[in-house]
């Protein structure tokens, strides 16, 4: 009886969505899972499921996980209508999986938090205030093509351009360089975090918290661990650069002058508490580390690949 009232309220709640899933084409179902066999596998054969159902479709289809149907749109003009769309600001329940990692950042948080912090993060992301740090992506950017350029047998170069991504994303976020003392950590832990991140957001049975902490409470404890360590370093960054804003520290050594620019450590400090009950700055620190590195990483990984 509590399941049957459990479904029929998950009905009525979403009978809106769910009128729109039934107008949408959808790849064949089978009863009570849906479309989840699609995601059975690693991730390299739930990719080639999601592009065989994309390149057959007409632009907008949906896949059903049970009785939740995903929305899949393949054009990018229909996708930036919906992103630019105000009633689609809410997140999913989806984003849930990454606050185990990047807590209650903008990239997670429900949608009055995210507008709060987003407007105040504004400043730092305005095209013209991220054109005063272009001198130090510059920089990083000379030094790995030096190191690129040297002639060497086929090797994995992602090393260097990790150390150069945290560099030039750190940059920006504390105005100076962060020192790691033992980078490899930092890169297993991104490296990991997001490979637990797609497991779980495809399998859609590790979305419960309990079950996925269960399955993965090693690789949780591990990855926990250095991110505590990290905190460590970002927290005394932010210090030292506070330190370094109010002018105590002098000095023009590259790794403790500030550059110039409003980052989020300015931010910050105009807009405390640190820690509030729906906020904590750290995570912004964090996810913004971690998602400019994992994009950088990634980017340039790929563009040498391709250029051979």
């Amino acid at each position: 009886v509590l399941l049957l009232t459990m479904y029929l309220r998950f009905r009525w709640q979403y009978r809106h969505v769910l009128a729109t899933a039934a107008k949408l084409s959808c790849p064949p179902t089978l009863p009570i899972i849906g479309n989840a066999h699609l995601f059975f596998g690693d991730i390299t054969d739930v990719t080639k499921n999601l592009r065989k159902i994309s390149s057959n479709s007409d632009g907008i289809f949906c896949f059903w996980m049970g009785p939740i149907p995903f929305f899949v749109i393949v054009d990018p003009a229909d996708i930036q209508i919906v992103l630019n769309s105000s009633s689609m600001l809410e997140k999913d329940n989806l984003y849930s999986v990454f606050r185990v990692f990047l807590g209650n950042s903008i990239f997670s948080s429900p949608v009055h938090v995210w507008k709060k912090y987003r407007r105040l993060m504004n400043p730092v992301m305005r095209p013209s205030n991220v054109e005063h740090f272009l001198p130090a992506f510059n920089e990083v950017s000379r030094k790995l093509t030096e190191q690129l350029s040297v002639s060497s047998p086929p090797s994995d170069r992602t090393d260097e351009i990790f150390e150069m991504a945290v560099i030039a994303s750190s940059k920006s976020i504390f105005s100076r360089k962060l020192t790691i003392d033992n980078l490899m950590d930092a890169k297993f832990l991104i490296h990991t975090v997001g490979k637990l991140i797609i497991l779980r957001t495809f399998k859609f049975w590790l979305h419960i918290d309990w079950l996925f902490k269960l399955f993965y409470r090693k690789e949780l404890k591990e990855c926990l661990k250095i991110r505590d360590q990290c905190m460590d370093v970002v927290s005394q960054e932010w210090k030292e650069g506070a330190t370094i804003k109010k002018e105590v520290i002098p000095g023009a050594n590259q790794n403790i002058e500030r550059l110039s620019g409003v980052n989020l450590v300015d931010v910050m400090f105009e807009n405390l508490p640190i820690i509030s009950d729906d906020h904590d700055w750290m995570d912004e620190f964090i996810t913004m580390i971690v998602g400019a590195t994992d994009t950088i990483v990634s980017a340039l990984s790929f563009l040498l690949f391709t250029i051979g």
